[in-house]
């Protein structure tokens, strides 16, 4: 792997890579942080949190949110103690939040997976992957969900914090233009398929990618300088297949738009 890289590391103008170190978990510190800082909803993906974890958060009156990807995981998860659900669609951007067997297998669609978990849970649940607009809110609610969460859709919105080269890239994407990858962060997420993702995966197989968090951590300064130097053909392009409805505007703008499509929606059933 870091043969394979490094030539794009001397093409950005940085030192050759090196192997990064495991650092110790944070998770305790971390979540001692969010306890103290006064939040009222506690989300979280990758597992289960530990039952300590769990007590500390509801004696801080915390709603906590626990991510699944098959309905296995739902039940899991509810048994576990949280208070709601994200059901995490095939379509969505980002890192899958399967833990529980092989990622492959948690890759149910949002329109089949959002009624299953629904059906099987007493929590309530929060449809995501793909949802960009009004239609898709609803849709959610229709299939059984008592709310949706969105990403891609507020990235390019004017306040996103992401680079101009990443908001681009979604605005030019289109809905075949992104698949799952292990090249950035040796995790499973979906992307905007670009010349570091396809010339890695090409070069390594999938044995060299290295596991979360080291690949995360050997190609950080790699992202960091394409981030930049505006070079998206280096950067991690997360983002899910609705990319076509994808719109530049302010936070408030897009709100408002998912109101009024909502309620024009709702008015054509």
């Amino acid at each position: 792997m870091l043969a394979c890289l490094a030539p794009y590391f001397i093409e950005l103008g940085l030192p050759a890579p090196s192997l990064p170190k495991l650092e110790a978990s944070m998770f305790d510190q971390q979540f001692a942080a969010a306890l103290e800082s006064g939040a009222s909803v506690f989300s979280f993906t990758f597992g289960e949190l530990p039952a300590s974890a769990i007590e500390g958060s509801k004696a801080r009156n915390m709603f906590l949110i626990g991510t699944a990807t098959t309905v296995e995981e739902a039940l899991a998860l509810e048994k576990s103690g949280v208070d709601a659900i994200v059901a995490q669609g095939s379509e969505a951007g980002g890192h899958r939040g399967t833990y529980r067997g092989d990622f492959a297998s948690g890759m149910v669609g949002g329109i089949s997976l959002v009624p299953q978990i629904v059906d099987a849970v007493r929590i309530p649940v929060i449809a995501s992957g793909g949802i960009m607009d009004g239609r898709g809110i609803v849709a959610a609610l229709a299939l059984g969900a008592s709310a949706v969460q969105m990403g891609t859709a507020f990235l390019t919105c004017d306040e996103a914090g992401i680079p101009d080269a990443y908001k681009e890239a979604i605005l030019a994407a289109h809905e075949d233009q992104t698949r799952m990858t292990r090249a950035f962060s040796g995790r499973p997420a979906r992307g905007i398929v670009n010349r570091f993702m396809t010339e890695i995966e090409f070069k390594a197989d999938d044995d060299a990618i290295l596991p979360f968090p080291l690949q995360n951590s050997l190609t950080r300064p790699l992202r960091t300088e394409a981030s930049k130097q505006g070079r998206a053909e280096f950067l991690s392009l997360w983002s899910g297949q609705g990319v076509r409805l994808a719109r530049r505007q302010s936070a408030s703008e897009f709100v408002a738009r998912l109101a009024q499509e909502i309620d024009a929606t709702i008015a054509t059933l």
